[in-house]
């Protein structure tokens, strides 16, 4: 029985997948709609260019099913009508049989004390619908009190007036029935008190600053939970992101601007705080050789003049944070630039579409991007912070909210304040707010790193938002607002990563690679398989240029699969490696 390791492409992205070969294609489909949070009726599945979802058996074994292999790219589509559909309700009998747990017929005044016996935790009661013996526990057990909690008004949750921290009396039925939830599933377990389970694996997740994106919508929509229907929205369950800080010029209500205006056409004001979410909960790097030699070589430089570089990787949950995503970094590409003390210039880059198509058939996209700095004023200087919200827009994906939302990571090298020789690595995102911010065009260029400032109106049509900190308006203000910290670490295990290898002279750097770099790279690594010879990201690079783009991309197909490759294409690099 072996694990099949997959890649998913859709309008959300990449996401890697992984299942057993023994597993039928009907799990195959559940675990990808569980991924990409969508119903598996509405999804279609396609493997180069043949529809799984209309060829395949739903019991067949995912090993019989053709060209089903590791590092296969999987085209999935959703089709929207189909998500709106609510799945039809299983009718439950008017009066089910109920046992005690000795597995004896509960009597009358036995049924009567069910619901009380439940919510005690003293006892508990099977149903009809449970499928295991008399001393386990499922969700079916506590069918009748779980229905009796979701019949609970709670007319009060909706009123608070405090900001996003604060707790009330309103606050209060929400609190309480996450703690009781959560007691609920602990009596489930059915191990030892160091063991871990479905029911308590929320007790080892981390208690983070910010809330990951999806459970902080999952909290909002909660509070509007019975004041409207659930594909409705409301200002308290409304995605950040959809949040616009330009003019209305298109409202119904009255002839376009600047003919007329109402309320609802002005930009929102901005209550300047910190975002309280992220859509990055950690980022792991797996290339933590190729990090060594980017800081190597920047100190060689007497760190006078900075670098950057594009990151590559993918995301896939996190199980450490409430429906948390991990970012994991395998790849850096520096683009040709000039760098100075405090700034980097990138040069024009026709390699650009090269690395980026390597990275994919790798079953890798950009993620993010990397630069070192010396500063120790601020975490992002005004111009950092303005360039990172450019790249995440231009970064962006569609949530199954219906918004935009980005993953793109900024991670600064910097030297440690107090011992310089030590470089460490920080990572960060832009807000939503900010990164919008940005996209509308409110902010100005700023000769001062520590400040932000807002650009003046051009003509009196011209309506900005107002800022507002401290109770008054302001037209400057710090960085650190719009900054969002990502946690981070580093994973020296190899077995489980793409690239194996990164010791091939980086590209577009003083010392350029030449052929007798690609003969002493493939003999230092002759014995070893050549998917495991060819996984040094620096090396495809420098064969695209030297081959063909479309020979790199077969190699690359190959090295994510793990396969061996094959004879002819092993022939062609041979051939420029040593001349004959």
């Amino acid at each position: 029985m072996s694990e099949i390791i997959v890649m998913l492409k859709s309008e959300m992205g990449l996401n890697r997948l992984s299942i057993l070969s023994n597993q039928t294609f009907s799990e195959f489909v559940n675990k990808v709609a569980q991924v990409l949070n969508k119903p598996p009726e509405s999804l279609s599945l396609i493997l180069e260019g043949v529809s799984l979802t209309q060829k395949i058996s739903p019991t067949l074994p995912i090993k019989n099913i053709p060209k089903f292999q590791d590092g296969a790219m999987i085209n999935v589509t959703v089709d929207q009508k189909k998500v709106q559909i609510k799945p039809q309700q299983i009718q439950t009998p008017e009066q089910p049989k109920v046992y005690l747990a000795n597995g004896k017929l509960a009597n009358f005044q036995q049924l009567q004390q069910v619901d009380h016996k439940i919510h005690e935790n003293k006892d508990h009661a099977l149903s009809q619908f449970c499928q295991h013996g008399p001393q386990a526990k499922c969700i079916n057990c506590l069918s009748q009190s779980s229905s009796k909690i979701e019949k609970e008004e709670k007319p009060e949750v909706n009123k608070c007036k405090h900001g996003e921290g604060g707790r009330c009396l309103n606050c209060a039925p929400y609190e309480q029935e996450k703690k009781n939830t959560k007691t609920v599933n602990k009596i489930l377990c059915q191990h030892g008190p160091n063991g871990k389970c479905p029911h308590c694996i929320d007790e080892g997740q981390i208690e983070a600053k910010h809330l990951s994106f999806d459970q902080y919508l999952h909290d909002m929509k909660f509070k509007c939970r019975g004041q409207h229907p659930d594909n409705g929205r409301c200002n308290n369950c409304l995605p950040p992101t959809m949040i616009s800080y330009k003019v209305k010029k298109d409202c119904k209500n009255h002839a376009p601007y600047p003919k007329a205006m109402c309320n609802n056409c002005l930009p929102p004001s901005i209550l300047l705080k910190r975002q309280a979410y992220r859509h990055v909960d950690y980022v792991e790097f797996l290339n933590i050789p190729e990090m060594s030699n980017l800081v190597q070589y920047w100190t060689s430089k007497g760190k006078t003049e900075q670098r950057m570089g594009f990151l590559y990787g993918y995301y896939a949950a996190d199980p450490n944070y409430q429906n948390g995503v991990r970012a994991i970094v395998e790849a850096i590409y520096e683009p040709p630039q000039k760098g100075s003390f405090g700034h980097v210039d990138l040069q024009q880059d026709p390699a650009q579409n090269y690395a980026d198509e390597i990275a994919t058939n790798l079953g890798m996209e950009k993620i993010g991007w990397i630069f070192t700095n010396v500063n120790h004023d601020c975490f992002l200087s005004s111009e950092e912070l303005r360039q990172a919200a450019k790249y995440q827009q231009a970064h962006s994906v569609k949530h199954p909210e219906g918004c935009l939302v980005s993953k793109f990571l900024t991670v600064v090298l910097r030297t440690k304040k107090d011992n310089p020789d030590e470089v460490v690595p920080e990572v960060y995102m832009v807000s939503d707010q900010g990164q919008q911010l940005e996209y509308d065009g409110i902010f100005k260029n700023s000769e001062r790193r520590k400040v932000l400032q807002v650009r003046d109106a051009k003509d009196e049509f011209d309506m900005l938002p107002s800022f507002v900190y401290n109770g008054k308006s302001v037209k400057e203000f710090e960085p650190d607002f719009f900054i969002v910290n990502v946690a981070h670490g580093y994973n020296p295990n190899s077995n489980y990563s793409i690239l194996k290898l990164y010791d091939f002279p980086v590209e577009n750097r003083t010392v350029v690679a030449k052929q007798q770099d690609l003969k002493t790279f493939l003999h230092k690594h002759q014995k070893k398989p050549s998917h495991y010879r060819f996984a040094d990201f620096h090396l495809l690079l420098y064969l695209s240029k030297l081959i063909d783009i479309h020979s790199i991309a077969n190699i690359a197909q190959f090295i994510a699969s793990e396969c061996e490759i094959t004879q002819d294409l092993l022939d062609i690099v041979k051939m420029y490696a040593t001349g004959v």
